[in-house]
C-alpha cells in the first residue's frame, strides 16, 4: 500500500494512493465538494486535517473527533452528515480510510469493517 501525505508536522496525515500517486479519498471530497450541500463539510474536513500535524487529533474534541471501534483503534472525524474514517498508526500517524454519509445514528459495521 502506498499512503499520500494530506498534511505534514508534528503529526502527519496520510490516505492511501494508487501507484500512480491518485489518492482515491481526495477524489471523492471533490466529488463531494461540486454538491453545494456538502461543500462547507468538505472544507471543514480539510481546516481539520490542517490543524491535526500542530496539536494532534484528539485535541479536536469529542464533537469532531471520537472513537467508533475501540478494539482495533478506528476513529472518526465528523462535519455535518459526512464521516471521514481513519486510524492512528505509529505514533504520530493519521492515516484516513474512506469518507461516507451517515444514514444512522450507530456507526454502520461496515465502515468500521473497511477502516479496518
Amino acid at each position: 500500500m502506498r499512503l499520500k501525505i494530506l498534511s505534514n508536522g508534528t503529526w502527519k496525515v496520510l490516505a492511501e494512493a494508487d501507484s500512480h500517486g491518485v489518492c482515491e479519498l481526495e477524489a471523492v471530497l471533490v466529488a463531494y465538494y461540486q454538491s453545494k450541500q456538502y461543500r462547507a463539510a468538505v472544507v471543514g474536513f480539510k481546516a481539520l486535517w490542517d490543524r491535526i500535524p500542530l496539536d494532534g487529533p484528539r485535541r479536536l474534541g469529542t464533537d469532531l473527533y471520537h472513537c467508533v471501534d475501540a478494539d482495533h483503534g478506528i476513529y472518526e472525524f465528523i462535519k455535518g452528515d459526512l464521516r471521514l474514517y481513519c486510524f492512528e498508526a505509529k505514533g504520530r500517524l493519521v492515516v484516513y480510510s474512506h469518507v461516507d454519509k451517515k444514514s444512522t445514528q450507530k456507526t454502520r459495521a461496515r465502515d468500521k469493517q473497511r477502516a479496518i
